[in-house]
């Protein structure tokens, strides 16, 4: 496996980013390189101790993007009135949605993480829903708003 280191200021140890196995010298030349821009991305992701490169490819595609203006604009249209929400109102909703997608739509286990009961979930969903005037049951959407909470790791 090919790594490439990722340091970040305070950490005591720094993180890596691990990609498969080469197969080839000609291969592992593009593996370090995909290793190496995948680290750089990986900044804004969470204190983890190593990051699977393959996985990181939607990642790595936003952190590429993140200068472009589209990006932020569609960051905002999709959870803007979220952000909005959460920074004069009390609870923040933001970190529901977060556990909501994080389990795949599954209420229950966003619940057990949130430490909630189902209903109070529920009641934080739908408020979140009208916010940001979505369902949250439609796939689609869904999407974007996995994709906004992740480009807006990149965007700032």
């Amino acid at each position: 496996a090919d790594r490439a280191g990722l340091e970040r200021p305070g950490d005591r140890t720094p993180s890596a980013v691990v990609v498969g196995d080469a197969g080839s010298w000609e291969a592992a030349g593009a593996g370090l390189r995909h290793a190496a821009e995948a680290a750089t991305a990986a900044h804004g992701l969470g204190d983890r101790p190593w990051w699977d490169a393959r996985r990181l490819d939607i990642d790595l595609l936003l952190w590429r993007l993140r200068d472009q203006p589209d990006l932020a604009s569609f960051v905002e249209r999709s959870v803007g009135p979220l952000l909005a929400h959460d920074r004069t109102a009390r609870p923040a909703l933001l970190p529901t949605l977060e556990a909501y997608l994080a389990h795949a739509g599954r209420k229950a286990e966003a619940a057990r993480e949130l430490h909630l009961n189902r209903q109070t979930l529920y009641n934080r969903l739908a408020r979140i829903g009208e916010l940001l005037g979505t369902d949250l049951d439609d796939p689609q959407s869904v999407l974007a708003l996995s994709l906004a909470l992740r480009a807006r790791r990149h965007t700032g």
